[in-house]
């Protein structure tokens, strides 16, 4: 049996705003501003919101735009480099890399000569205290995010960490509760959530185009090295959060049962998992994932009367449905750099959603909340306990 303590007592979602479906571009001023105030309306209902604070945003210094969002990297890496490239397809009054830190000197200015990158650093410290950033991407291995999230929101930065967001529920709530104590926005790297493919994928369910959602099944593998898994938690902290988040995402609800069968390492690294929710009304997803094996990839949303089928279900730019396919190609603009890693210039639209809660005052992202992180943390917590995983991240 599966409990969510103390979640399930209050709503886990709040209503989304309707979105632009199919167009795969971003706003002008003048629309941003309206959808920001129509937003912080939206968002004041019932949650204590006051509209009058959504300009009070700390700039930590004088910059020549204020809509300006002013960015820390930290630490530098293949997906710090790729996130920088993303940015570079939205205006580019809406982004700017302020400074970059990296273990080696030699390494920042590199990513900073390529991202035209102002000021650069060798000490996670020496960036948190850099008066000119107002958020932070971090991205380190993943068992450092729990240390540099509360390193930079002790020094009063917005953070935007790749998932997981850390590698307990116990981290996880303590920086949850940091944030909202220094009204600070938070949110766990969930980049899926902000592309158009998801929303579109939103708005059907609500239409009830697939009719009753019954079933969602997910399958992700890629062969890893094992010493290598280990550094970033084992495969359902690196692979499983994708299905997992996909699952909340269709059902909206908290998993009333989870059922757990996989394989782990002599060094107690899982390597390969199955994992089923059991949702109210008997709906159910089943994620497979595996560090062993390549595995066919892709994700099925099943409904009583249609289903979604896509490929790369962490940045779909296709859905295929039994009546047609939709196509959401990522913008670029001339002379993109290829990213590293396949489909990345998706997290601009992570992007731009940190930027229009941040403008707004917002603490949270409404497409990837933090109860949505803290039921993604018990989830993993409980998978880890039933597959028997032996790494110990609740002292660090």
């Amino acid at each position: 049996r599966f409990g969510v303590v103390g979640i399930s007592d209050y709503s886990l979602w709040k209503p989304l705003s309707p979105r632009q479906l199919h167009i795969n571009r971003f706003q002008t001023k003048r629309e941003s501003a309206r959808a920001a105030d129509e937003s912080a309306l939206e968002s004041s209902e019932g949650s204590g919101y006051d509209p009058g604070l959504a300009s009070a945003v700390e700039t930590g210094g004088p910059r020549e735009d204020e809509s300006t969002l002013r960015w820390g990297i930290a630490p530098v890496s293949l997906m710090a480099d790729d996130f920088a490239t993303a940015l570079t397809v939205l205006p580019p009054n809406h982004h700017r890399i302020v400074s970059c830190v990296a273990a080696y000197h030699s390494h920042a200015l590199a990513f900073a000569e390529r991202h035209n990158v102002p000021n650069i650093y060798t000490s996670f410290e020496a960036l948190a205290k850099c008066p000119n950033i107002d958020v932070v991407y971090i991205s380190p291995l993943n068992p450092q995010h729990s240390e540099l999230c509360n390193l930079m929101l002790n020094h009063d930065k917005h953070v935007l960490c790749e998932k997981p967001l850390c590698m307990t529920e116990r981290q996880v709530s303590q920086v949850l509760a940091k944030a909202r104590a220094r009204q600070l926005f938070l949110m766990e790297g969930m980049w899926p959530r902000c592309v158009p493919a998801y929303h579109y994928i939103r708005h059907q369910i609500l239409r009830n185009r697939l009719g009753e959602v019954q079933h969602v099944h997910c399958t992700l593998g890629l062969p890893i090295v094992a010493s290598r898994l280990a550094m970033y938690g084992g495969v359902t902290s690196d692979f499983g959060v994708y299905g997992l988040q996909l699952a909340l995402w269709v059902f909206r609800d908290v998993p009333q049962t989870v059922k757990v069968s996989g394989r782990v390492t002599e060094d107690k690294i899982d390597v390969a998992a199955d994992i089923e929710l059991i949702f109210s009304d008997n709906k159910t997803a089943k994620i497979e994932v595996s560090a062993e094996e390549r595995l066919s990839n892709m994700a099925v949303i099943q409904g009583k009367i249609g289903c979604i089928k896509m490929a790369n279900y962490w940045c779909p730019t296709r859905l295929v449905t039994e009546e047609a396919d939709y196509d959401f190609p990522l913008p670029e603009v001339e002379r993109t750099p290829p990213t590293h890693y396949h489909n990345r210039l998706g997290m601009c639209y992570e992007a731009e959603e940190v930027r229009n809660c941040i403008r707004r005052g917002s603490s949270e992202s409404a497409v990837f909340n933090h109860n949505e992180s803290l039921l993604l943390a018990n989830l993993i917590d409980t998978i880890h306990a039933e597959l028997g995983v032996g790494m110990d991240f609740s002292s660090r």
